[in-house]
């Protein structure tokens, strides 16, 4: 028996008797303030219902002892031996364990503390008498249980953060309001009782000024005043101590760098030594402090006036620990998830496994690379600034980067500036790698893929390059300068090459939104689902359409990077098994929607599924590793990743028909073409040699709500055979950017060189550590069912001719039979219209035509008509009535001519390009020679001219011919024969005639 529990029976024997009847008697007024028992309940009740608490006590050194370890430390993947240590697990427990002494700490923080938490602290018996009395009208006599305060003492916040509710995590998932139930709320105040017979005022006081948070990742009063003030807790003066005594009753609206003094463009004002003016609530609160250190006579009026008068300023800079991000966000969920399967120990006497990992003093080595991530940051800095000085007003960037092979995350860079919190444009504190943002047409590539996989397409497959195409009063408009801003039937390689809108929405819908979900979540993204919100604010109000194409999507940077690593290995997605918990759809709450008892449990989801701790169905079974080697606090090894799980999770070969335009700098001709170094606006990117690193890549815009011509962020991801990387360009308060022509492009630009500049300083540091001599191209990966074929396509590319027998080299999948993007018709050669029953068979003719889109098809026959230079042949809808679209009115087949003679004739066609009268020796002749011609329509005119003085005598085939932009070539011929006459005056043509050459025509009469 330790001489602590000796002490404690030996007061208890003495004491009993004496002291049994306050003790009660507490007790009841505890019971009666949560109305678990009335007035009139028998003492001796009481009395039992507190001792079957106060057994189960065990003094706080104790308690501390059984389930603390020591503090769990975070390396970098060259692990405690060799490599950079990243930071501790927050654990409130252990400031308890090592806590900064009462005479180390100014007498003015105690006293405000106690004036403002806890008045009566120094006399009451370990609860607040006075506060359970209000908490009991509150709760009992106002809403019931759990509706109004706590009246927690001192004492009973040490109790329900050590005991009840251990805080041990970071602030945005501390345990700050426990359960208001009968049980926790008597448990709390047994155990406060137990701990005042126990420990002295100074004691308790001292480690409830050790262990309470002061928002900002500061635990402990030492801590708040180091990062706050650089000073010790010993040195804090009146306004200071003021000020932080005021934070834990409202850490968020009370954080002093959110409170500061702002200039013009909502920056706040930092003076020459780096600190802010404090303002706003959190002054107001500090000033509030001082009253009640004046009303409970632990401070003068004139020394609280003077300290009200007195400047607050706090330092800018929070300067956290190193990755703060990737250590709150993926390593420690990880462990949290590893504990809860089994996979690591919980410790003894530990609440739950998070309990457990802060407090396990595990030296945990990831896999983040810090030399790199660091020069990331360094990188992201420079070129934010470069990019503000442009104009861009693109305040904070992000960039990850994963290794495809292992799916480690190499490079965890989540804002530009973790330090930088003042200016909430930037707000250091917030992950943009985890937060909940647009992608714009970097989503693209798992369009296309679903486009290819489902639909059995090809890279030479076309769209309908109908920009603008209106759907729903949206016009999905094509990005690009100058003309022709359409390519009449656009490739996919040069749609997805090119970025182009129209041919990415067109995909979108033929494949099937529900499709294009289902296959970015096959992937690597966990945050797309119908009437799912993955913010949970409202999950009726996500309805995804094919405006997913062009970037309306809910997306993470995180997950958009092992997106690309899957599409790097063509397919295959590498990692370990998630271990969270799959939930259904209808189990799930939304904050906008939902009160009481929902709106609490749709908070805990949207943390869980912020953490990764819960998945909806449907999405990746691995994620990337974060996680390389766990030892125990006395160097044992606990866990070693071994080599990562591989999933095939979509076929290889239609992924390689995506990379091979993702990968090719020619199919994007459209903007941007092929670049020679990093410091163009093309996308390739180029190492410290001059070397081209073989890449696959996307750019993306995030729009504005009200507007396209707006932007929020832009984005470019890629990847090589080495890195899988997502970029980000924004603002943390979702303000928007400035890009597109009006601005020069200044976000997309600022986004582009980065990416290239960081791909190509990545590439060398790789090189320079050994990891190869020159960068990998994807041919070792080509898979077995692909090759280049020639491939049928009417693609009006720049560069191609179009038509339905066009033949073009493509990748193709060996194992996909390909349909046709035509469709086979029998027209009246007459009239290009569809064969009738009134077409002869020596008029009827099969023809090929390209097939109309199911979307808006009338847009592409206006397409048609304003694009006639382009060969896009289309069926036509009418059949034949007989009529003729040409005719040659004064020659027949057999007749007889002689000398110069007129041909008459009539050349009538809805959207005629051009039409030309000929003729030729014989009745199937070889070579032809034009006698006639125009670009407008004739109708019963002179179309040409017969020179038969300049012909043999024998049987010629006079032939005239129209081209129609939508009925295409139309003909009609007769056969003459030629018999030589004496010669006749030269004639003159009407409309549209072309004399025969050398002749000098009249002038044209107005048709």
């Amino acid at each position: 028996m330790n001489s602590l529990t000796r002490r404690r029976l030996l007061r208890k024997r003495y004491q009993r008797r004496s002291n049994r009847l306050s003790w009660i008697l507490v007790a009841l007024l505890g019971l009666a303030a949560l109305g678990s028992v009335g007035v009139a309940g028998a003492v001796g009740t009481v009395y039992y219902v507190y001792n079957s608490y106060a057994r189960d006590y065990v003094p706080i050194d104790e308690k501390l002892a059984q389930t603390n370890l020591g503090l769990t430390e975070i390396y970098d993947r060259g692990g405690p031996e060799s490599g950079v240590l990243l930071g501790k697990l927050t654990n409130l427990d252990a400031q308890l364990l090592a806590p900064v002494t009462l005479d180390h700490i100014s007498q003015n923080m105690v006293n405000a503390t106690v004036s403002t938490e806890d008045n009566s602290f120094w006399d009451h018996p370990g609860i607040n008498i006075r506060g359970i009395l209000r908490a009991a009208y509150e709760n009992y006599v106002g809403g019931g249980i759990g509706s109004g305060t706590g009246g927690s003492s001192i004492t009973q916040q040490l109790i329900k953060n050590v005991y009840i509710c251990p805080s041990v995590s970071d602030e945005k998932t501390r345990c700050t309001s426990a359960e208001r139930t009968v049980d926790r709320k008597l448990r709390e105040i047994a155990y406060a009782i137990e701990l005042e017979r126990d420990y002295s005022k100074e004691q308790i006081l001292e480690w409830y000024l050790n262990q309470i948070s002061y928002a900002d990742r500061y635990i402990g009063v030492e801590a708040a005043a180091q990062g706050y003030f650089h000073k010790s807790a010993a040195d804090l003066t009146l306004a200071e101590a003021a000020m932080l005594s005021g934070i834990p009753a409202y850490p968020t609206l009370y954080h002093p760098r959110l409170n500061c003094l702002k200039d013009g463009t909502e920056s706040c004002i930092i003076d020459a030594d780096g600190r802010t003016t404090i303002t706003g609530p959190a002054k107001q609160r500090q000033e509030d402090v001082l009253d009640l250190m004046v009303t409970h006579n632990r401070a003068t009026r004139a020394e609280v006036e003077a300290a009200k008068a007195e400047p607050l300023k706090v330092y800018a800079a929070s300067n956290p620990i190193k990755s703060a991000a990737f250590i709150d966000n993926q390593v420690e969920p990880r462990l949290v998830r590893m504990c809860e399967a089994g996979v690591l120990p919980r410790i003894e006497g530990a609440t739950d496994c998070v309990a457990s990992v802060h407090a396990a003093g595990y030296k945990v080595t990831t896999t983040l690379d810090w030399q790199a991530t660091d020069w990331a940051q360094q990188m992201l800095r420079g070129y934010v600034s470069t990019g503000l000085e442009a104009g861009c007003e693109c305040y904070n960037a992000a960039v990850v980067t994963i290794e495809p092979t292992t799916g480690q995350v190499i490079v965890y860079a989540p804002n530009r500036d973790p330090t930088y919190v003042s200016d909430r444009r930037v707000a250091g504190d917030i992950d943009q790698l985890t937060e909940i943002n647009q992608p714009g047409s970097s989503f693209k590539p798992a369009v296309y893929l679903t486009w290819f996989d489902q639909l059995g397409k090809a890279p030479m497959s076309i769209f309908w390059d109908t920009s603008p195409l209106t759907v729903a009063g949206t016009a999905i408009t094509n990005p690009r300068s100058g003309d022709p801003k359409s390519e009449g039937l656009i490739s996919a390689r040069a749609a997805l090459g090119g970025s182009q809108n129209v041919g990415a929405f067109r995909a979108a819908y033929e494949a099937g939104v529900d499709n294009v979900i289902e296959m970015a979540k096959k992937l690597g993204i966990t945050t797309l689902e119908q009437n799912f919100d993955p913010t949970f604010r409202s999950h009726p109000d996500v309805s995804y359409g094919a405006s997913i194409a062009t970037g309306g999507a809910n997306i993470r940077a995180i997950d958009m990077a092992y997106m690309n690593a899957t599409i790097a290995n063509m397919g295959v997605m590498v990692g370990v098994p998630h271990l969270a918990r799959v939930v259904e759809l209808k189990s799930l709450r939304s904050t906008a929607l939902d009160e009481g008892e929902a709106y609490d449990l749709a908070r805990k989801q949207a943390l869980d599924f912020a953490r990764g701790h819960i998945r909806i169905p449907g999405t990746r079974e691995l994620d990337p590793v974060v996680v390389l080697q766990v030892k125990g606090p006395n160097g044992e090894v606990l866990f070693t990743q071994g080599e990562p799980e591989r999933k095939q999770v979509v076929d290889a070969g239609s992924v390689w028909l995506l990379h091979s335009i993702m990968s090719d700098c020619t199919a994007r001709f459209i903007i941007w073409g092929c670049g020679g170094s990093n410091n163009d606006l093309a996308l390739d990117s180029f190492m410290d040699n001059g070397v081209r690193i073989p890449t696959g890549v996307k750019t993306g815009t995030q729009q504005g709500p009200k507007s396209a011509a707006d932007t929020l962020a832009t984005w470019m991801n890629g990847y090589s055979r080495y890195a899988a990387t997502a970029v980000w360009f924004g603002n943390a308060t979702k303000e928007l950017v400035r890009d597109g022509p009006g601005a020069n492009y200044a976000a997309a630009n600022t986004t582009v060189r980065f990416f290239k500049n960081w791909t190509g300083w990545y590439h060398s540091y790789l090189r320079d550590k050994g990891v190869f001599e020159t960068p990998a191209g994807f041919d070792s990966l080509r898979p077995k069912n692909v090759a280049q074929q020639q491939f049928s396509t009417p693609a009006t590319d720049r560069g191609l001719s179009g038509g339905c027998d066009q033949k073009v080299v493509s990748w193709v999948r060996t194992d996909v039979t390909y349909g046709s993007d035509c469709e086979e018709k029998e027209i009246d050669t007459r009239n290009g219209l569809l064969a009738s029953d009134q077409t002869p068979a020596q008029f009827r003719e099969k023809r090929k035509f390209v097939k109309l889109p199911s979307l808006k098809p009338e847009l592409a026959t206006e397409l048609v008509k304003e694009m006639k230079e382009k060969n896009i042949p289309i069926a036509p809808t009418e059949k034949s009535t007989g009529q003729t679209a040409l005719a040659i009115s004064n020659l027949t087949n057999g007749k007889t001519v002689s000398g110069v003679v007129q041909v008459v004739g009539s050349v009538q066609t809805s959207q005629l390009k051009s039409w030309k009268l000929e003729i030729g020796a014989g009745s199937n002749p070889s070579e032809w020679k034009q006698i006639g011609g125009g670009n407008n329509p004739v109708s019963n005119a002179i179309i040409g001219v017969i020179d038969t003085n300049s012909l043999q005598n024998g049987v010629y085939t006079v032939r005239l011919t129209a081209e129609d932009a939508i009925l295409k070539t139309l003909k009609i011929s007769v056969t003459i024969n030629v018999k030589k006459g004496p010669a006749t005056p030269s004639p003159t043509t009407q409309s549209g005639g072309i004399p025969w050459p050398g002749w000098t025509p009249s002038a044209t009469p107005e048709p």
